[in-house]
């Protein structure tokens, strides 16, 4: 049960480990194995790491299983398991089962581009989202699925189930009324939904999984292996809370605008309070851009309709106003007479918190601007800008802004906070949202020196020369370790950074 005493948090850091190569996602997410101290952590450039964290102040690698395309890594007990996809997305992926030594033990096909593993609460199912992204080489568009396997019986006597989206082709126009983003032609909707993430409920019974180009969240029934139920995540309305739409207009110029957005969640977590099940998205948006899936354009390519925006056409498409804002193009005419009658971009560029009563998902909070004020506030040199390019103030302005991409949550001292990371700005936003009603901002932090030329490369290697000066950039993975587990048995946050190949233990610390 949550505390109803407010209390104050900050995050503080204890401990870095850097794998080394720097661009090439080589600490992209993580899970922790609370048995061993250590955590699991994929790298692409080899597989996945195991990282022994007893030490939290000094982290040091322990050993590595080497896999090609390591997607995400998951752990219960002393069963590892690992996703493998191939570079040719028309071919199905693999779960590759491996033991508390990280000794392969058993091999499994799975569905297209597997992208995401996690367990149920027993350990004895685990699930995978198949992302069946669009082939770019053959323009084979594969089925998104998700794989249900029963390992009840142990690794080698694996027992695969697909719960699939076909059943949802009859219910497009009541999934377009709710914001699903169905604008592909000539794609099914199982085409077109691409699981990126899988949240379980503490029960282990239904699994929520985010669907981000879509703009929707299926929901998934663990016993029989279905999709119980699929739920379009609506728009959210930029001209009530601001945003920064353009990088031409000379810094931080969060406002209302008469623009719209796909919130494109990548995480979803799940929790239950007081016997309601509720969850969180990080909004981080995503364009379709590949082959006949291409979807954005700038609103300056636009031609406006003159009834639905009667300001002056010249003056609201400048590039210091909403010029510059990509949008997704087939959304934004919705009488189909060839101009646009509404202007929607991708991304929420922020949280939104979820009610769900088994049937019906309810919006219940959303952050509005709070990510990009809090970062022009505290990192004014890192607003919006690219976590591979620096100094970048603004660049990231017209295209999703901040993107909020990995989250976590847990309970200290009794409180519930929810964490996500930005992944181009960088750093952290901390929530208390032991209320999800009236979530409460607690701490951001970012130890990325946005001022660090990342263009510079002397040598030629593809390292920028003061790259370990820049700090932690691009945070992907953040893993919640609650202290009853972590080593120093103090709440702790993991976050992996793909971009710098760094792993930052931070201490969550209650001020008093």
């Amino acid at each position: 049960m949550a505390s109803t005493a407010p209390q104050d948090f900050r995050l503080v850091e204890v401990g870095r480990f850097r794998s080394g190569p720097f661009g090439r996602s080589a600490t992209e997410v993580a899970v922790h194995d609370a048995a061993r101290q250590r955590l699991l952590v994929v790298n692409a450039a080899r597989g996945v790491d195991a990282v022994d964290i007893k030490d939290p102040a000094h982290p040091t690698l322990a050993g590595s299983f080497a896999a090609k395309g390591p997607t995400s890594v998951a752990v219960h007990g002393d069963v590892v398991a690992v996703l493998s996809a191939p570079e040719d997305r028309s071919k199905p992926g693999e779960l590759i089962l491996l033991d508390a030594d990280l000794k392969e033990r058993a091999r499994i096909a799975v569905g297209h581009n597997p992208d995401m593993v996690t367990f149920t609460p027993d350990g004895k199912v685990l699930l995978v989202g198949n992302e069946g992204e669009e082939d770019p080489a053959s323009g084979v568009d594969p089925d998104g699925s998700i794989s249900v396997v029963d390992i009840s019986e142990g690794p080698d006597r694996a027992r695969v189930r697909t719960a699939d989206f076909g059943a949802f082709d009859a219910q497009r126009e009541r999934l377009r009324a709710e914001g699903a983003n169905l604008a592909v032609r000539g794609r099914t909707v199982a085409q077109q939904a691409e699981p990126e993430y899988v949240a379980v409920s503490p029960d282990g019974a239904v699994a929520f999984v985010t669907l981000q180009e879509m703009n929707a969240l299926a929901v998934v029934d663990v016993k029989s292996a279905t999709v119980r139920s699929m739920h379009g995540l609506g728009l959210k309305d930029f001209s009530r809370c601001g945003l920064d739409p353009s990088d031409r207009d000379g810094g931080a110029r969060i406002a209302p605008w008469p623009v719209v957005a796909l919130r494109q969640p990548d995480t979803v977590v799940a929790w239950t309070e007081g016997g309601v099940t509720w969850l969180a998205t990080s909004n981080e948006g995503e364009k379709r851009d590949t082959g006949a899936s291409a979807d954005a354009v700038r609103v300056s390519e636009l031609k406006l309709d003159a009834a639905a925006f009667p300001q002056s056409t010249p003056a609201i498409t400048a590039k210091d106003r909403l010029g510059r804002l990509e949008v997704c193009a087939p959304l934004c005419d919705t009488d189909g007479d060839g101009d646009a009658d509404r202007l929607v971009a991708f991304g929420g560029r922020g949280v939104t918190i979820w009610r769900f009563d088994g049937t019906t998902l309810m919006e219940h909070w959303d952050s509005g601007a709070e990510c990009e004020r809090i970062v022009a506030e505290r990192s004014p040199g890192a607003f919006n800008a690219d976590h591979e390019k620096g100094p970048s103030t603004d660049e990231r302005s017209d295209a999703k802004g901040p993107e909020p991409e990995g989250l976590a949550t847990g309970l200290v001292n009794g409180r519930r906070l929810l964490f996500v990371g930005l992944e181009r700005c960088g750093g952290v936003v901390a929530w208390d949202t032991t209320d999800p009603a009236a979530p409460r901002l607690v701490d951001y932090v970012n130890p990325r020196d946005a001022a660090v030329d990342l263009a510079k490369d002397s040598d030629k290697d593809g390292v920028p020369d003061d790259a370990a000066r820049a700090g932690d950039l691009g945070p992907e993975g953040l893993v919640f370790i609650p202290a009853a587990v972590s080593p120093s048995r103090k709440p702790m946050l993991a976050v992996c950074n793909e971009v710098s190949g760094t792993l930052t233990l931070w201490e969550v610390r209650a001020v008093h």
